[in-house]
């Protein structure tokens, strides 16, 4: 029998953690930029957690995923993931007592929210928190650096198989085998796969004289800089709603894109532009990566013409063959944040991140998830799997987004409206009121409620 190293293995890190290195050891990087990755989950869990039992689950799920095993250190000058072999206990128990329901809510959110260090600390962790007749609370806690929405999806539904006993089938993308095969393009497609940026990108547009530019402020073209983060949130009649997806499946049109394209379309008729260049996030470019839990966020750089309010329903078709061939020609740099491509857009005059449009692409492997109704729930709905009642708790803080506004789409099955996340910097309230409304002229859809968060 080999005895198994007791000493981590030295591997490259992926582009987006030197990227979040970068940004992180920025002489301006603002501390609500820095701290700001930590993806969190709590459940308040009853019966009390089998703590041996929890322990057994959670380093089998380090054993399968080794990017939970990931420290990012300086080796002789260059940046390097250290992986640590298996078998270190990263559950960590606290005892809170008796606390009234405000305390507690507040201080599960506090603990959950912790920034984590990005560099030579553990990346990932598990507190279960004793809160005497209560119950505990099992919080979850990985740093952006080695997860994004869908492997966190991926990691909670494998945690909750190893805790009940079901089998997990088929082997886990490895970091090692994420960098050779999947980081960079396939070479017998690399030289097409540029070509097709290239063209795509030839005549884009300089950014427009809208938000920070208007008033005068340098753009954050790279996330640094002051921002003051809002949200308002619309939410329309379901009898709207309907009627909005039931036109869109008779021309078989994606209700997501549509979505999409009201937002873009209505930046193009308050801010009278032609054309524009706008973000959207792809978590999943490749089916192979469903089982990694690595970040493999990609948000491409992708052109919006005006359709008017005539060619709109053809301005929708053509916005959804732009993000269909989108997804089939990455990666690319094209699509990621601070590369030399976007260093190089941004010297041009265009700026990538001055609007983007984003849904939560791990949504499609929730619904596919055996525990799909759970990852559903509101908050405070109670599931049970095997011996335990779960109540997820509501552990979430506002983000900061690295366009100066962003079309927000929620990840629940029941559609409900939409959200507009913005810099109070870049717009005012009644810019983004405004822009709100035409979107619901756009897509005939009647708000029930427009509110700023």
């Amino acid at each position: 029998m080999v005895k198994a190293s007791s000493k981590p293995s030295v591997l490259p890190i992926t582009i987006w953690q030197q990227y979040l290195i970068d940004e992180a050891t920025h002489p301006d990087c603002p501390d609500d930029l820095r701290d700001r990755f930590t993806l969190a989950n709590a459940f308040l869990v009853q019966p009390r957690i089998d703590m041996r039992r929890l322990r057994r689950a959670v380093d089998k799920l380090r054993q399968r995923h080794d990017s939970l095993r990931i420290r990012l250190r300086q080796v002789k000058g260059v940046w390097r993931a250290l992986i640590d072999p298996p078998g270190e206990d990263i559950v960590r128990q606290i005892d809170l007592g008796e606390m009234n329901a405000a305390d507690f809510h507040s201080t599960i959110s506090a603990i959950a929210n912790t920034p984590m260090p990005l560099i030579d600390a553990p990346l990932a962790e598990v507190i279960v928190a004793s809160c005497a007749g209560r119950g505990d609370v099992l919080i979850t806690r990985v740093h952006h650096a080695v997860t994004d929405g869908h492997g966190m999806v991926v990691l909670t539904e494998d945690l909750t198989k190893l805790l009940i006993g079901i089998p997990i089938l088929g082997q886990a993308v490895s970091h090692a085998d994420y960098i050779a095969r999947f980081q960079s393009p396939p070479p017998h497609r690399a030289a097409e796969i540029a070509a097709y940026w290239k063209e795509l990108h030839r005549d884009f547009p300089l950014a427009p004289n809208v938000g920070r530019k208007a008033k005068g402020l340098e753009p954050l073209k790279f996330g640094m800089g002051k921002v003051e983060s809002r949200e308002l949130n619309c939410r329309a009649t379901p009898e709207s709603l309907r009627r909005f997806e039931a036109v869109g499946a008779a021309a078989n049109i994606n209700p997501d894109t549509a979505l999409f394209a009201g937002f873009l379309e209505g930046l193009c008729q308050c801010y009278d532009l032609e054309k524009m260049m706008f973000t959207v996030t792809i978590a999943r470019s490749d089916p192979a990566l469903d089982t990694y839990v690595g970040d493999h966020s990609l948000d491409p750089y992708l052109p919006y013409a005006a359709g008017g309010d005539h060619g709109f329903s053809a301005a929708i078709k053509t916005l959804a063959q732009t993000l269909m061939q989108a997804r089939a020609y990455l990666p690319h740099d094209a699509a990621r944040r601070g590369t030399a491509y976007h260093r190089a857009l941004a010297q041009m005059g265009c700026y990538p991140n001055q609007f983007s449009v984003y849904q939560p692409d791990a949504m499609s492997r929730q619904r596919r998830s055996i525990f799909s109704e759970g990852f559903f729930n509101k908050h405070g709905d109670v599931q049970r799997i095997g011996p335990y009642a779960l109540t997820s708790l509501d552990v979430s803080v506002p983000s900061r987004s690295y366009s100066d506004i962003r079309l927000v789409l929620g990840s629940s099955i029941s559609r409900t409206g939409f959200s507009i996340r913005y810099d109070g910097i870049s717009y005012t309230e009644t810019e983004v009121r405004l822009l709100a409304n035409k979107i619901c002229q756009l897509l005939d859809l009647e708000p029930t409620a427009v509110a700023l968060k």
